[in-house]
């Protein structure tokens, strides 16, 4: 508060003291509006020789509570305190994070775990990502929880802290990978947030797997608290996967029985961009009460949410949800695109190209972006032999190496590694 407007409440609590202490039959007080306050005070602040009259007074609209002036340049977004630089852990790759996806399942297999520690510690290869919540939605690590939901998802394959402190010995950054909205053990005890035909029983994929519904509070809460619960117990960086509606929903979402949430009864919105916002809402939610536990937290996404920008249908958004993020992995597999994609017949066929070619226009976009993530994208060592004949071809060492050679002459150094069973090639210098 400036110092006229202090002077000028002074003068009107001073005339009110008077007032009261007066006769109650003495006549009122006349009214005092800021005009005649404004000019008491300018007699004060004259008579000490505070102003005068060749000084401008300043003339315009006053700052609206909460609102910094422009001119002091400052971001009060309170979730945006913390950079990715700053919520680092000293495990952080100095050379850029290069992992591999480690199956929790494999974690007690002696022979897998001594591979994936051999190849580990006999290359640059520096950081893993474990399965928190799988894809069926089993919650794989034992955490001490209240969390009746948890309890009951818990299957307590491994002990977080353990492994943990163990990867840490031998300077290996660990990344917790939360399968997200696909969920099929929740939606069990609760069906009610999923997604329910006209019989009342839960949709499910061809695959007969469930999704748990974005729009809802409750969802959004049971995945964040798993997340901090990951935080607690020692993880360097979170990973939301499946961070989506299901495939296709566009295409049969009407069908179902379903709430949109705080959506519901927007009518200024059509259905594709309120599963946008859904999706997007929840990205920035999890980023702001992660940041309570310093922790990064990173979101995989489709390839193709980079070339559509929003796909609608799942409610990916690729440029929000960049936004939001601290880390962003697009899942670009060669063989998960189409024919001439990137210009590329056969894009399986030709993996340094795909993962160019992509890197090109990605790099385009997070530039544009008013918080940029770091792209760390996941590449494929596994062939897809499923994609039809002359498509595919065997994924190697070499065509690792491909993909890997790509996103270095790209001026990238970061990259995940993606194999199911966690049975990666050798030959790779990576």
């Amino acid at each position: 508060m400036n110092i006229k407007r202090k002077l000028s409440y002074l003068f009107l609590s001073l005339m009110l003291v008077l007032t009261s202490c007066t006769n109650t039959n003495q006549k009122e007080v006349p009214e005092v509006d800021d005009k005649t306050i404004d000019q008491a005070a300018d007699e004060i602040l004259k008579d000490n020789g505070l102003i005068n009259d060749a000084i401008d007074k300043p003339i315009g609209k006053p700052y609206e509570v909460g609102v910094t002036p422009d001119d002091y340049n400052m971001d009060y977004d309170t979730s945006r305190l913390l950079s990715l630089d700053e919520k680092k852990t000293k495990f952080y790759p100095k050379d850029g994070v290069k992992g591999l996806y480690f199956n929790t399942y494999s974690v007690n297999t002696p022979e897998t775990y001594n591979k994936i520690m051999d190849l580990l510690e006999s290359t640059d290869l520096n950081a893993v990502v474990i399965d928190i919540k799988d894809d069926w939605g089993n919650v794989t690590m034992n955490f001490d929880t209240d969390d009746e939901n948890i309890k009951y998802s818990k299957i307590d394959i491994v002990d977080p802290k353990a492994l943990i402190e163990d990867f840490h010995s031998k300077g290996i950054y660990v990344i917790g990978r939360i399968t997200t909205f696909k969920d099929s053990i929740i939606t069990e005890k609760n069906p009610e947030w999923g997604f329910t035909l006209d019989d009342g029983t839960l949709w499910k994929n061809a695959h007969e797997e469930a999704f748990m519904n974005p729009f809802l509070k409750e969802v959004q809460d049971y995945d964040i608290n798993i997340a901090k619960l990951a935080a607690q117990a020692g993880f360097d960086e979170i990973q939301f996967d499946y961070v989506r509606f299901a495939e296709g929903f566009e295409t049969f979402g009407d069908t179902l029985d379903y709430s949109r949430g705080e959506y519901e009864d927007n009518t200024e919105l059509d259905e594709g961009e309120k599963r946008v916002a859904a999706i997007t809402g929840f990205v920035k939610r999890a980023r702001e009460e992660l940041q309570a536990y310093n922790v990064p937290m990173s979101i995989d996404v489709f390839g193709y949410a980079l070339q559509v920008r929003r796909a609608e249908g799942i409610g990916q958004d690729f440029d929000e949800m960049s936004n939001q993020t601290d880390v962003i992995s697009s899942m670009i597999y060669p063989s998960h695109w189409g024919s001439w994609s990137f210009d590329i017949e056969k894009p399986d066929l030709e993996p340094y190209e795909l993962v160019k070619r992509y890197l090109d226009e990605e790099k385009e976009v997070l530039s544009q972006l008013d918080h940029p993530p770091v792209s760390r994208p996941w590449i494929q060592d596994f062939t897809a032999s499923w994609i039809g004949e002359g498509n595919w071809m065997e994924y190697d060492g070499e065509a690792v190496q491909a993909q890997i050679d790509a996103i270095y002459d790209q001026g990238l150094n970061e990259y995940l590694i993606w194999n199911a069973n966690s049975e990666y090639s050798s030959g790779v210098d990576y």
